[in-house]
């Protein structure tokens, strides 16, 4: 993850290794600002049905769970293909709890009598397909889900899912802890590889990709962020909603929400890209400098990989721990701790320019298996090593040749899990 697309925490430690080896919504709302373009260089409540005690004593599963990625077997769900994600969640922080309800909006690939959702150490309510009460049942990584009738092949259903997720992040076997983290500020989800299952019940898979709505409930005066555009928010003597909406179909790994007390600053590149960015406001003004970096760095990569690829761009700088960065799609997150007051150095650009240019390889084009996550990484970091040499700050012929003696055994393109980043 050295840029758009990975958990920062070990994209940032590689990025780190790598220097170490080279020397926005609606302007009424409150907890929103505007900001001019910079030009660039020339070169409600919760809304969770009562529990209906559904029978979840189900038959064995149909089919061979998961859809054969070989680094992570048990991601992903045979037969079907999610179109849109809603959600409706609410962070209960002082509890430790987040209450969520997704609606899935659910082609099936193949018939299906019963199929599953990867959920981990989710509390299970009830399942709803297309209105119906269906049997479901918690099974390791697994919700499965029967329907009270067989789905055909080339069937639209819509899959409803009331639960509760007990909040904390947990240890990939990739090393770095992933899922819905709290803070002294709110909280943060990471989701890279594996995360998004323990805390929204979902197809896992960057193979699957969807378009999302999500609505957050936070209390009154906390500010929640999610993927796309703000397009929604109210607020009442019990507590604030958010609404915001990604038209653009994204995996699952690149899901974004943050709760706390965020400014989301909304500008526009120089082209009329929006701009949506989302930074704790103690920080918004000494930040300022990064959003103007991304600015440029934004008209750099045009010129050499064609237009931005999605329809929104900008930074969530959050009180996540240093060390951390991740190519959330459409707005890449970096912590608070790793950006300094100082003018931006070395570092700074290159983790930047990293998950920037993460939103052309990993986001936009996605891997269809983590075998090829190194495509992901390899473009990203020679990204980054052609912005540092635009920005006076290195060479891309050293930047290689550092980077390809510090170079470990084993295959780039064949990675076990450890290795994948």
């Amino acid at each position: 993850m050295s840029a758009p697309n990975r958990p920062r925490w070990s994209r940032l430690v590689a990025l780190l290794a790598l220097v170490a080896l080279s020397v926005a919504a609606c302007a009424s709302s409150p907890g929103v600002r505007s900001t001019a373009a910079v030009p660039r260089p020339d070169t409600t409540t919760d809304a969770r049905p009562p529990e209906t005690g559904v029978d979840v004593s189900l038959p064995p599963a149909d089919g061979d769970d998961g859809v054969g990625d070989t680094l992570f077997p048990s991601l992903g769900n045979p037969g079907l293909d999610v179109i849109h994600y809603d959600l409706d969640l609410t962070s209960l922080a002082s509890a430790d709890r987040l209450d969520g309800v997704v609606t899935l909006d659910v082609r099936f690939t193949e018939p299906r009598a019963e199929f599953t959702l990867d959920a981990v150490d989710l509390e299970v309510d009830e399942v709803l397909v297309d209105g119906a009460a269906a049997r479901f049942r918690t099974d390791g990584p697994e919700l499965r889900v029967e329907p009270a009738a067989p789905l055909a092949k080339d069937q639209r259903a819509t899959v409803r899912v009331t639960y509760s997720a007990r909040t904390g992040s947990r240890m990939s076997p990739i090393g770095f802890d992933v899922g819905w983290s709290d803070t002294a500020a709110g909280s943060y989800v990471l989701n890279e590889p594996d995360g998004a299952r323990y805390w929204l019940p979902c197809n896992d898979h960057p193979s699957d990709k969807a378009t999302y709505r999500t609505t957050i409930h936070v209390p009154t005066g906390v500010t929640a962020v999610a993927n796309g555009a703000p397009v929604g928010h109210t607020s009442t003597a019990t507590g604030d909603t958010w609404v915001w909406s990604e038209d653009e179909p994204m995996a699952t790994y690149l899901l974004q929400v943050l709760t706390g007390d965020y400014e989301v600053v909304v500008g526009s590149a120089s082209d009329g890209l929006p701009l949506v960015s989302a930074v704790l406001r103690a920080d918004a003004a000494r930040l300022q400098q990064y959003l103007d970096i991304t600015s440029l760095q934004l008209a750099f990569f045009e010129q050499r990989f064609g237009s931005f690829p999605l329809d929104r761009y900008g930074l969530a700088i959050s009180d996540m721990p240093s060390g951390l960065a991740m190519e959330t799609q459409g707005r890449s997150m970096f912590s608070r701790d790793d950006l300094p007051d100082a003018p931006a150095g070395y570092t700074e650009h290159l983790v930047l320019a990293h998950e920037l240019a993460h939103q052309w390889f990993g986001d936009a084009v996605s891997p269809a298996r983590w075998t090829d996550v190194w495509l992901n990484e390899s473009f990203a970091t020679y990204a980054e090593w052609m912005w540092l040499e635009q920005a006076g700050l290195g060479t891309v012929q050293q930047a290689a040749a550092d980077a390809l003696a510090a170079r470990g055994s084993g295959s780039t393109g064949t990675p076990t899990v450890s290795e994948m980043f």
